[in-house]
């Protein structure tokens, strides 16, 4: 398909792409994060220790857990799929596209005061 070409109808663009695997991927983390973390605290233990004068209830403490990992896994989600779509460009990996890598040499030659002979290095 040209880029001239009409969007095929029903498919989504790259950017709901992207909105969705990051609220999906972020959604399973933060179910996962919550039950892991409930699984070894109780929130009537937690409200017992609270130093506010208002006790949160299990229900709250639950939403407010899953709500702190939501979070977090979004913005570690948002990050991730930025930095893939940002990247460098494919064959970068393989050294194509790139700049030519330094020569390590070049300085030994255009000063002469470091005073260095290449033959005189050992190597270990």
């Amino acid at each position: 398909m040209s880029k001239s070409d009409p969007a095929v109808p029903g498919r989504w663009s790259h950017r709901k792409r992207d909105l969705a695997i990051i609220a999906w991927i972020s959604f399973l983390a933060a179910c996962i994060g919550t039950f892991v973390s409930f699984a070894m605290l109780d929130p009537d233990g937690l409200s017992e220790a609270w130093v506010l004068n208002w006790q949160p209830g299990r229900k709250l403490t639950y939403s407010l857990g899953f709500l702190f990992y939501l979070l977090i896994a979004l913005v570690a989600s948002a990050l991730t799929v930025f930095m893939i779509r940002t990247g460098p460009r494919r064959g970068h990996f393989h050294g194509k596209g790139g700049s030519a890598p330094p020569t390590t040499d070049k300085h030994i030659a255009e000063d002469p005061q470091l005073g260095l002979d290449p033959s005189e290095w050992r190597e270990d």
